[in-house]
């Protein structure tokens, strides 16, 4: 193959989605101009025909496309360095993709696995989900929360989130969240809130392990609950009772608003409930 030298190396995991994608170009540019593909034969007409194909014919997703392009053009630009090509033809433009509201659970299936994690969960595990769907932290904050980090009295409570880039937030813990941190917390010892097996804090693959597990308790799809997923419905929580954008980007540790923004966007099911 014309790009066998350049994928080797790569590192295994990059290599192999390349070929996949390098591969798949392959045979459309063998198939629309019955000749086999070569770097110096890449033309931008065949670039910006070979997407619309992708897009047109074949319904893939924009990501899938942009994905492709990108190991097209990582490929290209390896030949132009090593004097295979003289220059890059011109590229199409990104495929835009179409923004939606990031997932979340709705008010059924939040007391459903909320309901399933009090009847089934261990006092860690309900702390674990409280801190991930009642205060928003991410996957990794909450796995790395500290016993120091962690404040909880009988009216208030808070807790100290290292995040993105080492920055840090405040974010306060309600009632909820009290209640479902507060025993676990109370007979935590040394430094981390969440041990793992190896005297370190629990791993992030264990969360996802355990979001799965109370999805299946509760009758809710496991792909459908993750802990970014009990992030995002925190965020939806918060907008949906009014809560200023603003302080919704402060309490998830976002550094612009649009970031934020994106939970105000209508799901699919609330634009079809409009439309029926």
């Amino acid at each position: 193959m014309p790009y066998s030298i350049y994928l080797s190396e790569l590192i295994p995991g990059t290599s192999r989605a390349y070929k996949d994608d390098l591969t798949d170009f392959s045979r459309w540019f063998d198939d629309t101009n019955g000749e086999s593909l070569s770097p110096d034969r890449i033309t931008s007409i065949d670039l910006k025909e070979y997407q619309s194909n992708m897009l047109l014919n074949r319904g893939l997703k924009p990501a899938t496309v942009n994905r492709r392009l990108a190991a097209i053009r990582s490929w290209l630009k390896w030949c132009a360095e090593h004097g295979e090509i003289e220059s890059l033809p011109r590229w199409p433009k990104r495929t835009q993709q179409v923004k939606q509201s990031p997932k979340a659970l709705d008010k059924k299936e939040q007391d459903r696995f909320l309901r399933a994690v009090e009847r089934e969960g261990c006092q860690r595990d309900r702390a674990l989900v409280g801190l991930m769907i009642f205060a928003g932290l991410r996957v990794s904050e909450a796995a790395r929360t500290r016993i120091r980090d962690i404040t909880i009295s009988d009216r208030k409570g808070q807790v100290t989130v290292t995040g993105k880039g080492s920055k840090q937030r405040v974010v306060p813990l309600g009632l909820d969240a009290r209640n479902m941190i507060r025993n676990w917390y109370g007979q935590a010892k040394g430094e981390w809130l969440f041990p793992g097996q190896d005297g370190r804090s629990i791993s992030t693959r264990a969360l996802q392990h355990m979001t799965k597990k109370y999805a299946w308790q509760a009758k809710i799809e496991t792909e459908k609950v993750t802990p970014h997923v009990l992030r995002h419905t925190f965020a939806t929580n918060l907008l949906r009772d009014g809560v200023d954008i603003v302080l919704v980007a402060a309490l998830l540790g976002h550094s612009r608003l649009d970031t934020t923004a994106i939970y105000t966007l209508p799901s699919y099911s609330q634009m079809e409930n409009a439309v029926e």
